[in-house]
C-alpha cells in the first residue's frame, strides 16, 4: 500500500523496513531514533516540507480547502499561535481523506491528524523502545516482526469477516480512530490518543430539503473534479453511483464510466441496469463494461499481500478493474457510503437488549457459529461474546441504534473503508458522501424518512434521467415501486422473526457446500496453526459458506507465503 511510515527506535539493531519494487521510497526525515519515509507513485497525493524546524507530513486530499490556506494553517500551529484541538476542530470541517503529521525531532515530539471520519486507515504498532506509525499493514507487520494473529480480531473476521473497534487482525496492530489527535512526546515516553467517533451521531430529524440534499452532493462532486481533473465513474446498477450518475449529468458533466462484469456473471441485472441507466441518460458513448477473468489463486495472492487480511479475499476478482482504472489514469469515484448514510440502518425486528442485538447481527452477518469461531481462534466461547457485547455496549446506544452504529463503525469502516483504500494501490478513490456537512446532516435523519429507499426515490426525482424507473438489482423492483418494496421488507422481517425460533433457525439455515473452490491442503493448515487459526481437513470440509471458504483459503495463502 501507498503512503507513509513512520518510527521511532531506540534500538540501534532495530529490523529494518522490507524492500518495495511497487512504489518509490523516499526518505523524509531519518536521524535516530527516527524515521520518517513513505511509499507512493508519481500520481499518489502526499507531499513533506521543513516548517520554522518542524518536519510536515501532509498525505491525501481535502477537496474545498487550497493547499496554501493548510500550509497556513500548519504554519500557526508550528508557531505555537493555534493548539492541537484548534487544528483538529478545523480539520473535522474540511472535506476530504487525509492524515496530516507533525514532527518535531529537536524536541522529540510528534503530533497526527486524521479527517474526522478516518477515510485512509492509519496502523499503531507499540512494543518497549519502540513505535511504528504508518499507512502499510505490510510493512508493518515486516517491522515490527509480527507474526500471529490476534485472537478477537481472528473471531471477529471469522465471524464477519473484519476485526472490530480499533483492533486489526493481527497480534499488537490497533487502528488510529478516526478524527483523531496523536499525541506523543518520547521524551516523557507518553503517547495520547484522543478518542474518535465524534460524526457518527445519530438524530431524529425531518430530512432538509431535495434540494438542498442536490446542492450539497453536488458541490462536493464539483470540487472533486476541480482536484481530480481524470476522474471516472465505478459505477455499478445499485443506488448509490446511480445517485452520482445522475448529479453528474445535472451538472452537465459527462466522465468516463466502467461497469464490471465478472466471469461468474453474478453482476448480470447490476450489467443490464447499467445499461438502462447509460441509455435514459444519454451516456453511452463513454460508458464501458469490463469482462473480468474467473480469479485465479495469484490474485488472492497479491491482494493478501496488499491488505494482510484485512479486504476479503473473495475481492481478488475485482483486481484487474482497478488496474485498468490505473492503466488509464483515471481517480475514481464512487457511490461508496450512499448506502450507509441515506439508507434505513434500523434492524429489520425489535430488539430490545443488546444481547437480542448480538444474536442478529449473528444471523445476518456472521459466516459461522460463534461456538466454532472461539474454537478455531483459541479462546473461550464466554470470553468471545463477552468481547463482542462490550463492543456494542461501548456505542452506548439503544439496540437499534446501536446496531445502525455497527454499519458504520465496524462494516463500513472496516469493509468499506479498507475496500476503498485496496483501490488507492491502483488509483485515488473518493466518493461525495462523505463530506462533512452532507454526512452529519444524513445521520441526523430520521430512518421513517430514509425506510424503503424513500430518501433515495426524492432526489432522484430530482434529477434527469428518470432513475428511479430502473430496477434496482438488490430489491428487484425499481424504487417508484413503493409498495412491492414495502412487501418485500414485509418479507424479510416474517423470517426474521421466525429465525427468532431455534428450531426453525435450524430448519431454515445453511448455505451451498464450497464446492469447486480451492484446496486447503496440510501445508497451507499447518501455516494457519502456526499464526494461531487452529482447524483441521473435516472441518474445512464442512464448511458450508462460500466466503468463509474463500477466506481462510486466503489467509492460508498469507500464512505460507515465502519471499
Amino acid at each position: 500500500m501507498p503512503g507513509f511510515q513512520f518510527s521511532y527506535r531506540n534500538n540501534a539493531n532495530a529490523k529494518q523496513s522490507d524492500d518495495r519494487t511497487d512504489f518509490s521510497r523516499k526518505i523524509i526525515y531519518h536521524q535516530k531514533p527516527f524515521n520518517l519515509s513513505s511509499l507512493a507513485n508519481a500520481d499518489y497525493p502526499i507531499i513533506s516540507w521543513v516548517e520554522g524546524g518542524f518536519q510536515i507530513l501532509f498525505e491525501g486530499v481535502i477537496y474545498d480547502i487550497l493547499e496554501a490556506e493548510i500550509k497556513q494553517k500548519i504554519q500557526a500551529f508550528c508557531a505555537q499561535d493555534i493548539t492541537a484541538e484548534q487544528v483538529q476542530n478545523w480539520l473535522h470541517q474540511c472535506d476530504g481523506e487525509f492524515v496530516l503529521l507533525i514532527l518535531n525531532a529537536e524536541n522529540q515530539q510528534l503530533w497526527l491528524w486524521n479527517d474526522v471520519f478516518g477515510r485512509l486507515p492509519v496502523y499503531l504498532f507499540q512494543e518497549t523502545g519502540k513505535i511504528l506509525i504508518g499507512r502499510d499493514i505490510q510493512q508493518m507487520r515486516n517491522i515490527s516482526g509480527n507474526k500471529s494473529f490476534d485472537a478477537y480480531g481472528l473471531a471477529s473476521t471469522l465471524l464477519f469477516g473484519f476485526a472490530l473497534g480499533e483492533q486489526s487482525l493481527w497480534e499488537g496492530i490497533s487502528y488510529l480512530p478516526p478524527g483523531a489527535i496523536l499525541k506523543a512526546d518520547f521524551k516523557a515516553n507518553k503517547l495520547d490518543i484522543s478518542k474518535g467517533f465524534e460524526a457518527y451521531r445519530f438524530d431524529d430529524k425531518p430530512p432538509p430539503s431535495s434540494e438542498t440534499w442536490i446542492e450539497s452532493l453536488s458541490t462536493a462532486l464539483e470540487n472533486r473534479l476541480r482536484k481530480l481533473p481524470h476522474m471516472a465513474l465505478s459505477l455499478s446498477g445499485g443506488l448509490d453511483s446511480r445517485l452520482i450518475a445522475g448529479l453528474l449529468k445535472k451538472m452537465d458533466v459527462t466522465i468516463p464510466a466502467y461497469t464490471y462484469q465478472d466471469a461468474e456473471g453474478s453482476a448480470s441485472a447490476d450489467v443490464q441496469a447499467v445499461k438502462q441507466m447509460m441509455k435514459q441518460l444519454r451516456w453511452e458513448s463513454q460508458h464501458k463494461v469490463i469482462l473480468l477473468e474467473p480469479t485465479n489463486t495469484a490474485q488472492i495472492q497479491q491482494l493478501m499481500q496488499l491488505k494482510q487480511g484485512l479486504n476479503y479475499a473473495g475481492m481478488a476478482f475485482l483486481l484487474p478493474f482497478l488496474e485498468y482504472f490505473a492503466q488509464h489514469n483515471h481517480a475514481m469515484i464512487t457511490g461508496d457510503g450512499g448506502d450507509k448514510l441515506l439508507a434505513d440502518l434500523h434492524p429489520l425486528i425489535h430488539l430490545r437488549s443488546l444481547k437480542q442485538l448480538l444474536n442478529y447481527l449473528l444471523r445476518q452477518h456472521g459466516r459461522l457459529s460463534l461456538e466454532t469461531a472461539a474454537q478455531w481462534s483459541g479462546i473461550s466461547v464466554k470470553a468471545l461474546k463477552d468481547y463482542l457485547l462490550a463492543h456494542l455496549e461501548s456505542y452506548q446506544e439503544t439496540p437499534e441504534k446501536a446496531h445502525g452504529q455497527f454499519l458504520l463503525r465496524e462494516r463500513g469502516r472496516k469493509w468499506l473503508f479498507e475496500g476503498e483504500d485496496r483501490n488507492r494501490t491502483f488509483c485515488w478513490s473518493t466518493t461525495p458522501f462523505y463530506e462533512p456537512n452532507f454526512a452529519r446532516q444524513a445521520l441526523e435523519v430520521q430512518m421513517a424518512d430514509k425506510s424503503y429507499g424513500k430518501l433515495f426515490l426524492q432526489l432522484f426525482q430530482q434529477l434527469p434521467g428518470s432513475l428511479e424507473q430502473i430496477v434496482n438489482p438488490n430489491w428487484q423492483q425499481p424504487l417508484s415501486q413503493q409498495k412491492a418494496i414495502r412487501q418485500l421488507y414485509r418479507r424479510q422481517q416474517i423470517k426474521q422473526r421466525l429465525f427468532m425460533l431455534p428450531y426453525l433457525e435450524k430448519l431454515f439455515s445453511g448455505k451451498q457446500p464450497a464446492v469447486g473452490l480451492h484446496e486447503i491442503n496440510t501445508v497451507l493448515l499447518a501455516s494457519l496453526a502456526d499464526y494461531g487459526l487452529n482447524i483441521n481437513f473435516k472441518e474445512v470440509e464442512n464448511i458450508k459458506n462460500v466466503d468463509l471458504h474463500i477466506e481462510l483459503f486466503g489467509l492460508a495463502l498469507l500464512a505460507n507465503y515465502k519471499k
